[in-house]
C-alpha cells in the first residue's frame, strides 16, 4: 500500500505544481510520470504479473531518475555565474525570455542586468538585444529589452536590437548575421542568458560553428533554479537531436 500512497501522493502534486501559475509545470509532469510508475509497480505486484515487467518497471524509474540528477548538476555546472567576461569576444548577444506586456519577465530583467553589468566591465562591447515578437506578446522582446536598458541608463550607442528571432538557435544565427553586417567577427559572441540556459546555448552555438563563451545571470528564488534545471534536461536533448539532423 505504501507503494499506491506514494503514486497517488506524487500525481496529486503534480497537478497541484503544474496548475500553479509558477512556472514549475516540468517538475509536475515528472512528479505524475513517477506516479505512475509507482501504482504500475503496485499494480503488477497485486496481480501478479511477471516479475520481469516490474523489474523492467523499476529499472526505467531508477535509470531515468540518476539521468536527470546527472543531467541537472551537469548543466548547472556549466552555466556556474563567472566573474568576469570573455573581453576578446567581438561582440555580446542577449538572449531573450517571457516579456509581460511591455515589462521584461524577472528571468528577462535578470538577464539584462548582467548585461548592464558586462557594459559597465566592457564598454567598448556591441551588445545585440536578441528576441522577436511571440503570438501573445504585443512586442517584440528585444524592443522591451531595449526600453528597459534605456529606462535604467545603460549607454546606448552600441546596443543594437535583433528582432527575428522564435528560440534559441535563431537567435544564435540572427545575431551572428547581425554582427557580421557591422563588420565584427561573427564567431566569436560572448551569450548572456540565465545560468540554467547557458550550458544549451553556448553547445547551440558550437554546432553553428561558433567559438563562444559565456556571460550568466544568477537566477532569483533560487527554488525555481530546479524546475529550470529540470526543464532544460529535456530542452538539451531536443537541441542534440535537431542538431543532429541538422549536420
Amino acid at each position: 500500500m505504501k507503494r499506491v500512497w506514494c503514486g497517488a501522493a506524487l500525481l496529486v502534486l503534480g497537478v497541484v505544481l503544474i496548475l500553479l501559475p509558477y512556472h514549475i509545470g516540468m517538475t509536475g509532469i515528472c512528479a505524475m510520470g513517477y506516479g505512475f510508475l509507482c501504482l504500475l509497480d503496485w499494480l503488477c505486484g497485486r496481480n501478479g504479473w511477471k516479475k520481469g515487467l516490474r523489474n523492467a518497471i523499476r529499472t526505467v524509474a531508477a535509470v531515468s531518475l540518476a539521468a536527470l540528477v546527472i543531467g541537472m548538476a551537469v548543466i548547472g555546472w556549466s552555466g556556474r555565474v563567472t566573474q568576469q567576461p570573455d573581453q576578446s569576444a567581438s561582440y555580446a548577444v542577449v538572449l531573450g525570455a517571457q516579456i509581460q506586456g511591455d515589462r521584461p519577465s524577472r528571468t528577462l530583467r535578470e538577464r539584462l542586468d548582467a548585461a548592464m553589468a558586462l557594459q559597465k566591465k566592457c564598454p567598448g562591447m556591441t551588445i545585440i538585444l536578441s528576441g522577436g515578437q511571440g503570438s501573445d506578446e504585443k512586442r517584440s522582446e528585444a524592443a522591451v529589452m531595449y526600453d528597459y536598458l534605456e529606462a535604467k541608463g545603460a549607454v546606448m550607442e552600441r546596443v543594437l536590437k535583433e528582432e527575428a528571432s522564435s528560440n534559441t538557435r535563431e537567435n544564435l544565427t540572427n545575431s551572428a548575421a547581425l554582427a557580421r553586417s557591422i563588420g565584427l567577427n561573427a564567431e566569436r559572441p560572448l551569450i548572456v542568458t540565465s545560468e540554467f540556459h547557458l550550458c544549451r546555448a553556448e553547445y547551440i552555438a558550437r554546432t553553428l560553428g561558433l567559438e563562444p563563451s559565456g556571460w550568466a545571470s544568477r537566477t532569483t528564488p533560487r527554488i525555481l533554479m530546479l524546475n529550470y534545471l529540470l526543464r532544460e534536461v529535456f530542452a538539451f536533448g531536443k537541441a542534440w537531436v535537431v542538431a543532429t539532423v541538422s549536420s
